[in-house]
């Protein structure tokens, strides 16, 4: 019996040996390649869905925060789709992998979602983010949820189907092949990394996808959301009830990882028509340190002119400009802020 253990464990050490060194050979399909190639100079990451990757100019930035030519360089590592939980992952690899100069993310504000669309299942990204650690967070989350048990117990599934076939490389020989033999990637021209190869692809005719030109038409046709969201918003209290435990420990757990690393997290909500409380609620009770709140028409009612948007939740070109520089102005504020404290 003793035996038959022993040969079980040894088993399953091998099994697991081999599983991490394929994994470690599949060519990663986000952004990470890519940052390991250009980020040297890197001192600012920003991290977010399509409000990121859409809406913050890494150049305009440094341009607008005084930075000398060579002297720093913004990245934007934002992606369509990303969730919290997928941000939280990311943060991991990004500090295990970054470089020395790295001293701040600016990171989009974001609920947390155990839920996700069902087109993008299984797709190597998605995969990708499903560790260990991902999945299992999730997965207590749903089962200390009040979901009904039918929904809880399908979403459970998917995610660990996620991570068992994240775990077993399951249909990754090709990757695992062209891992081997295929010569480092070059991202040099291509559109997926910014129209200035820093990941920045601004909402305009040329860079809009087929389902985003059709949301910008269907918004111009009728932007009465934007415009109730510019009426509304200023006038909705701070909700009472406490912000989730899921968002606020994943939260915490994120913050004391990028400070472990020397690293400060500025979060961002952009323009949207949500208030975002919980957010607030966080910052005022000290659970996080920055946070640019952008979806205050009173104090920026110009991210709330459709003139300036492509679509109710992103902003054009111009629109985007126009919030780059504002995110890097308040952003010298917390630099500026933080060096004075260090030096009392």
């Amino acid at each position: 019996m003793l035996r038959t253990i022993l040969h079980l464990l040894l088993f399953l050490a091998g099994f697991l040996l081999t599983a991490t060194w394929i994994h470690s050979l599949v060519p990663e399909r986000q952004k990470l390649e890519w940052l390991d190639s250009v980020q040297q100079d890197a001192d600012v990451i920003f991290l977010g869905s399509s409000h990121v990757y859409r809406q913050l100019d890494p150049q305009l930035f440094d341009l607008e925060r005084g930075a000398a030519a060579g002297e720093f360089r913004s990245l934007n590592m934002g992606a369509l789709g990303m969730g919290l939980n997928e941000e939280a992952y990311l943060l991991d690899r990004i500090l295990d992998e970054s470089s020395p100069n790295l001293r701040w993310i600016v990171m989009e504000a974001l609920p947390f979602d155990t839920e996700f669309q069902n087109e993008n299942d299984f797709g190597k990204r998605r995969l990708e983010w499903h560790d260990s650690t991902s999945t299992w967070r999730l997965v207590q989350a749903l089962l200390q949820g009040d979901l009904p048990s039918e929904q809880k117990w399908s979403q459970i599934r998917r995610h660990v189907e996620h991570w068992w076939r994240r775990s077993m490389n399951l249909a990754r020989g090709l990757d695992v092949v062209e891992g081997i033999i295929s010569e480092p990637p070059s991202f040099d021209g291509n559109p997926d990394f910014g129209i200035n190869q820093d990941g920045y692809v601004p909402l305009e005719m040329a860079t809009a996808t087929k389902p985003a030109r059709t949301r910008r038409q269907r918004f111009l046709k009728d932007p009465t959301a934007l415009l109730k969201a510019a009426r509304t918003l200023p006038q909705l209290k701070p909700a009472d009830k406490p912000v989730n435990d899921d968002l606020r420990s994943l939260v915490a757990d994120m913050e004391a990882r990028a400070a472990k690393e020397g690293v400060g997290i500025i979060w961002w909500i952009h323009p949207t028509p949500g208030p975002f409380h919980s957010w607030r609620k966080m910052l005022a009770d000290g659970h996080i340190q920055y946070l640019l709140a952008h979806n205050d028409p009173v104090r920026y009612p110009a991210f709330y002119e459709v003139r300036w948007h492509w679509d109710l939740y992103h902003l054009n070109r111009e629109g985007a400009e126009m919030l780059t520089r504002t995110l890097a102005q308040e952003f010298k504020t917390i630099v500026a802020s933080t060096k004075g404290a260090d030096s009392q």
